[in-house]
């Protein structure tokens, strides 16, 4: 099993950066997502650079901070002073060919900027995983055939041990996992969840039934859930991983 350990949201605070590269360089955390239209965002693709060994996705966003780019189109998911206004109304506003044109537009100048500040991208994924819904996923597949991004996270499929999924939203799951690597192909790890919930699985004394897993991790949050994570991915938890289970990046899903 390969385990990908990825670090959110660099760029929104300089706490959060710090941490997330205390944390890549101890080996901790092996991926991580930049958000281009953050407040740091400088301070984070400067620390960046010096982790080629770390994989770096754009962290697509269309729900916080201010966009890069100006257009009327975008007014529906603004607040009153320009920022993102958030998910809500994102996922609910009506989609028109002027609304697509200029979240396309916004996307790419993300992912322009990452590029162009020196990062290496080696995927795409999303804040709040806005990927997901439904609308945007032809704006999505547009993005990665612009920049030839053929990696993408996928959508959560690992909870805690005894949760159950219900069966309307694993086929929802089954078939955006389905569209989104036939699609302009597209690779991904088969397993996306909190690390928390994998911590929960090996206390148990489980593994659950992924050949490459990535784990969300939240450095530098003040939420007590996150907080609680960063002590657990500090432990000895790796004592109870099996033989055949390994850290490794995007860099290393991309080469198997």
């Amino acid at each position: 099993m390969l385990l990908i350990i990825n670090s959110e949201d660099l760029g929104t605070n300089a706490q959060i950066n710090d941490e997330t590269f205390g944390l890549i360089d101890a080996g901790l955390v092996t991926s991580c997502n930049i958000i281009a239209n953050s407040p740091v965002f400088d301070q984070a693709a400067a620390g960046a650079r010096h982790f080629p060994h770390c994989s770096f996705a754009v962290h697509l966003n269309l729900t916080a901070f201010r966009p890069l780019t100006q257009s009327d189109a975008l007014k529906p998911i603004l607040d009153g002073t320009g920022l993102f206004s958030g998910w809500e109304d994102l996922r609910t506003v009506r989609m028109t060919f002027a609304l697509g044109a200029a979240l396309f537009k916004e996307l790419s100048a993300q992912v322009y900027r990452v590029l162009e500040a020196g990062v290496p991208v080696s995927h795409f994924d999303s804040h709040q995983h806005i990927h997901t819904i439904p609308k945007l996923f032809p704006i999505l597949k547009a993005l990665q055939r612009r920049f030839g991004i053929q990696c993408m996270r996928s959508t959560i499929n690992l909870l805690s041990p005894g949760v159950q999924m219900t069966v309307s939203r694993g086929l929802r799951k089954g078939l955006f996992r389905t569209a989104m690597r036939h699609v302009y192909r597209t690779t991904s790890p088969d397993g996306l969840g909190e690390f928390r919930d994998f911590y929960a699985w090996l206390a148990a004394h489980q593994m659950p039934a992924f050949q490459n897993l990535e784990l969300m991790v939240h450095p530098g949050a003040p939420e007590e859930p996150y907080v609680h994570e960063i002590k657990l991915l500090k432990s000895d938890w790796q004592r109870l991983l099996p033989p055949a289970a390994i850290l490794g990046s995007y860099h290393s899903l991309q080469a198997r």
